[in-house]
C-alpha cells in the first residue's frame, strides 16, 4: 500500500498506486513537504460560522486575483457572484428560522429522514452549497491558486457533516470524500483521527441510497467504495481498536468483496511498520477470517 503524493481531482493526497485510497501507513505525508497544497490545514468544525469565516478569508483573495487578472478567462464564472450566493446560503443555514425549523423537524422525524426546512429541502441546500464550493475551486485552479482551490474544496467536508448531522441527505459525494482523504493524509494525532472518523461516520449515514447501490463494479474509485475503505484506514491509523472493529465490521457488511484484499494489504503494513500489538492482532484476526472465507468460495 505504499503511496506517493499524487494529484487527484486537484488534491495532493497519498493514494495507493492502483486505487484512490489512503495508505494505512501511520506516518502520512509530512505537512511541510514542498508542493503539498494542504500545508497548515486544520480540521474545520462542522459549524456554519466557522466554515463561513474560513471561506471569507479564502474567497476574498480569490476575488482580488480574479479582478486583477487581465487575461482571466471570460468563460469563468465570477467568483464574487458565486461567493455572494454561498454567503446567502450560510446566512440561511445559520438563521433563527432554520434553527427553529430544524428543532421542529427533528422532533417529529427520524434523524436521517429528508427534512423540509423553511420552504427548502435540506438535501438540496447541501448539494447547492457543495457545488458552489466546487465551482469556486475550479475558478481558483484556473487562476493557478492551488492552495485556495484545495481549501475551497476541503470546506465541502464540514459543510456536508453539518447537513448530515441535521438529517440531510448527501448526493454530491466525490469532493467530500476527497476532502476527507486530504485531511486524513496530513493528520497524525489520535484525537484528530478520531474526530475525522466520526465525521466519516456521519457522512456515511447521510449518503443517498442511490449512490450506495448504483456502484460501477469495474470502478474501484467510486466515492462510496473509497469512503468505506478510507474510513477503515482512518480507524487503523488512530490505533483505536474499538473504532477499527466498528469500521471493519462495516466494511465487510457493506462491501464483502473488498474484505480479503483490504485485510491482506493491512497485514503487509502491520509487518512492515511499527503498529501496536493490539492493532496488529485485530487486523490479523480479520485477515484470517476473510482469507478463509475467500478460500471456501
Amino acid at each position: 500500500m505504499a503511496g506517493d503524493c499524487t494529484p487527484s481531482g486537484g488534491i495532493c493526497v497519498e493514494f495507493e498506486p492502483s486505487r484512490n485510497l489512503l495508505t494505512i501507513s501511520p506516518h502520512p505525508q509530512d505537512a511541510t513537504t514542498s508542493g503539498c497544497y494542504n500545508c497548515g490545514m486544520q480540521i474545520i468544525p462542522a459549524d456554519i460560522v466557522a466554515i463561513a469565516d474560513v471561506f471569507r478569508d479564502t474567497v476574498e483573495e480569490l476575488i482580488e486575483v480574479f479582478e486583477d487578472e487581465e487575461s482571466a478567462d471570460e468563460q469563468l464564472d465570477s467568483p464574487e457572484l458565486l461567493a455572494s450566493a454561498l454567503f446567502q446560503l450560510f446566512d440561511l443555514l445559520n438563521s433563527p428560522e432554520m434553527a427553529q425549523a430544524l428543532d421542529a423537524s427533528l422532533t417529529h422525524r427520524e434523524l436521517h429522514a429528508p427534512q423540509q426546512l423553511v420552504g427548502h429541502d435540506l438535501h438540496e441546500l447541501g448539494d447547492y452549497g457543495i457545488n458552489l464550493l466546487i465551482d469556486l475551486a475550479y475558478v481558483a485552479d484556473t487562476l493557478r491558486l492551488e492552495e485556495h482551490a484545495r481549501m475551497l474544496e476541503n470546506l465541502s467536508l464540514p459543510l456536508a457533516v453539518w447537513i448530515a448531522r441535521r438529517g440531510g441527505e448527501l448526493s454530491t459525494l466525490e469532493p467530500v470524500v476527497n476532502a476527507l482523504a486530504a485531511l486524513a493524509n496530513i493528520t497524525t494525532e489520535a484525537v484528530d483521527l478520531e474526530n475525522l472518523y466520526q465525521m466519516s461516520s456521519d457522512i456515511q449515514l447521510a449518503v443517498s441510497p442511490l449512490l450506495q447501490t448504483d456502484l460501477d463494479k469495474g470502478n474501484p474509485n467510486h466515492p462510496w467504495r473509497v469512503l468505506l475503505v478510507n474510513r477503515a484506514i482512518i480507524a487503523t491509523r488512530s490505533h483505536h481498536t474499538l473504532l477499527m472493529k466498528d469500521a471493519f465490521d462495516n466494511l465487510v457488511q457493506l462491501m464483502p468483496e473488498e474484505a480479503s484484499h483490504f485485510f491482506r494489504e493491512g497485514m503487509e503494513q502491520m509487518e512492515a511498520l511499527s503498529y501496536p500489538e493490539p492493532v496488529k492482532k485485530l487486523v490479523q484476526e480479520y485477515f484470517h477470517e476473510w482469507s478463509a472465507q475467500r478460500t471456501l468460495h
